[in-house]
């Protein structure tokens, strides 16, 4: 078999696999099959990646060169093996069925691993279509779930908040923030003229999720991508007068979906209120975060060298010898703090400072349009991860934002191979010279 051949077969198969991963993940569908209809655990979804993941690298053993050309791989590496040592460490039992968390972590390495492999092989243009797709399914579900709030989570299931829509994913703010980030990654394979409509997608979407965090963030996005000059000047004002008919609709949906005698109107006027009076927050939930912020650093102070994983979340242990609460950090620097000490800190802070360098890096050398807005989006990234670290513990074990980053990883290393090849080129180097500085003045 010619090595064409073979090339093409791995190039199909990996765009096949990742769409199908993409639909189910990016969709939320693992994690509300099993909490809310009981249906197979999200590690049958996860070794479904793996399986696809080696059968590539049969097909193509150099896939395998992307992900140990990978910084953040090793990076998993360090968190999944220190997860476990913290344990070994401290003598706690880390065979113990109550300590999962260092468990999932290598379930993590492996689903990150598995992703990043298909995507070095992949079609981007198709994944990208699957998260508008995902993306515009979040949105349409999201506003049918504040119509009709039990028909994604039943009212007698603890994970019910009728008026905060979230579909698949159940839980709001997650909900809030996917969308956000799925347009996000989707953006840079998307036509100018059509980008403007990203924007109204996170912006129609968002709003019946209630996600504060969300809400903002969604605006800091918009806003940089009108900055940056990511839309053709008639999408621009045509989305301006689109505007106002969106805000006159979603008013009259809202208004209906609040009338409604299964949504708490105080939950959400409060959290409205935020926006209103210029972020001072002083709802239950606020309130909670404060105090359980308050709480996570006082457990810090007294163990600076960590508690080890899964210790703050009472979600993951069947123990609250060490936590004592009902709730976890919400907050995910907090959170590696309290687990370990000052390392976990400073590890999130490697982890951000990657995806922004490798980012960052991308956007100021690209030689294309694309190559620059990808290393866009990965900055988007790396600030998500920044911003929301403040307000959620679980970024890090979300399936869907894993394999929203090593999508653009896969894109990242595609692109600096092919600007790597462009100058190095003995047929073209002058043209490619040319290109980049050309890149540069723009």
């Amino acid at each position: 078999m010619s090595m064409d051949i073979v090339t093409s077969k791995s190039h199909w198969f990996a765009s096949i696999s990742l769409v199908v991963l993409g639909i189910i993940f990016e969709s939320g569908w693992p994690n509300y099959h099993f909490t809310i209809h009981d249906g197979p655990v999200v590690l049958w979804y996860y070794a479904m990646s793996g399986v696809m993941a080696a059968a590539l690298i049969l097909l193509r053993p150099h896939a395998l060169q992307s992900l140990l050309k990978e910084p953040l791989f090793y990076w998993y590496v360090v968190y999944a093996i220190t997860g476990l040592l913290w344990l070994i460490w401290l003598d706690d039992g880390y065979l113990n069925p109550e300590n999962q968390n260092w468990r999932q972590r290598f379930l993590l390495l492996l689903f990150f691993a598995a992703c990043l492999v298909l995507a070095s092989a992949a079609n981007f243009r198709r994944f990208a279509e699957v998260l508008l797709g995902c993306a515009l399914f979040a949105t349409v579900s999201y506003w049918v779930d504040f119509l009709n709030p039990f028909i994604f989570v039943p009212a007698d299931m603890e994970q019910s908040i009728p008026g905060r829509a979230a579909g698949w994913f159940v839980n709001a703010n997650q909900a809030g923030g996917a969308l956000v980030v799925m347009c996000i990654a989707a953006m840079p394979f998307v036509a100018m003229r059509w980008r403007v409509l990203l924007s109204l997608i996170i912006f129609i979407g968002v709003f019946p999720t209630f996600s504060r965090s969300s809400i903002v963030f969604a605006g800091l996005v918009i806003a940089v991508w009108v900055w940056r000059g990511q839309f053709s000047k008639k999408a621009f004002f045509a989305l301006l007068l689109v505007i106002p008919l969106g805000v006159a609709i979603g008013s009259v949906l809202f208004t209906k979906g609040v009338d409604s005698v299964d949504i708490d109107n105080k939950d959400i006027m409060n959290r409205l209120g935020f926006f209103q009076e210029m972020g001072e927050a002083n709802d239950d939930s606020a309130i909670e975060r404060r105090y359980v912020a308050e709480f996570a650093w006082k457990k810090f102070t007294e163990n600076p060298l960590g508690l080890g994983p899964g210790k703050a979340d009472p979600g993951m242990v069947d123990s609250f010898d060490s936590w004592d609460y009902s709730q976890s950090t919400h907050n995910m620097y907090l959170l590696l703090m309290v687990e370990q000490g000052l390392f976990g800190c400073i590890l999130y802070l490697v982890f951000l400072s990657i995806i922004y360098y490798k980012g960052m890096r991308l956007y100021r050398r690209g030689l294309s349009r694309q190559e620059c807005d990808i290393g866009m989006a990965l900055v988007l990234v790396a600030i998500y991860f920044s911003f929301f670290g403040f307000f959620s513990h679980t970024l890090l074990r979300e399936p869907h934002l894993v394999m929203i980053l090593t999508f653009l990883l896969a894109a990242e290393h595609r692109a600096i191979a092919g600007r790597t090849r462009s100058v190095l080129s003995e047929t073209r180097p002058v043209e490619a010279i040319v290109v980049m500085e050309d890149r540069r003045r723009v």
